[in-house]
């Protein structure tokens, strides 16, 4: 195996931090990394901790997985990071609405305005994960393993420890407190911290 991808706090850098307008203390999102021994496996799990988000159980705000075949090519599916190229469509169809509402050549012009406001926010902000981290865990994964990497911004609850348990994993990285990452390695079967 790989050395270990970076645990330099600084690269927690994607969790972002929110404020309460009620509150003065300041909520920042946790990660937790998980490796798999099967490609397909982090897939399989971030689908059924999207059933758990649907009911109320688990907060992701960004999800990343990353999956290396057995001919060493590492691909990463980013589930919230958004792209230049995608934010500019949608800013582009926000843009072309507020031209067809006022018609002519606003149109044109508002799609094009649309198109680029929305492509720079996406280089101004990048929500989620950081992508050079991300890579490094995806140049640290053995071939034909996966990796599930998620922001959580509200802890994680026992039926998401539960569902965890009907995997084999190991907890790669985790932000929240050591009485929580046991709890993950002892629900993913992990004898490793």
């Amino acid at each position: 195996m790989n050395e270990a991808p970076s645990q330099d706090p600084s690269l927690e850098v994607g969790a972002k931090a929110k404020v309460s307008d009620e509150q003065t203390s300041v909520v920042t999102d946790q990660i937790i990394g998980m490796s798999f021994d099967k490609v397909t496996r982090a897939e399989e799990v971030l689908l059924a901790l999207v059933h758990l988000q649907q009911e109320g159980e688990i907060a992701m705000t960004d999800a990343v997985i990353v999956a290396k075949d057995d001919d060493d090519k590492v691909q990463i599916h980013q589930t919230i990071d958004p792209t230049p190229a995608l934010s500019a469509l949608r800013g582009s169809f926000w843009g072309a609405l507020v031209g067809v509402i006022f018609g002519g050549p606003v149109f044109w012009a508002g799609a094009l305005v649309g198109a680029g406001s929305g492509a720079l926010m996406a280089k101004l902000i990048d929500l989620g994960l950081d992508d050079k981290w991300v890579k490094e865990v995806g140049d640290w994964l053995d071939p034909g393993t996966s990796a599930l990497l998620l922001l959580v911004s509200d802890g994680v609850r026992p039926a998401v420890l539960k569902e965890l348990g009907r995997y084999e994993g190991r907890v790669l990285y985790c932000t929240l407190p050591d009485q929580v990452r046991t709890e993950l390695e002892a629900a993913l079967g992990s004898t490793q911290g």
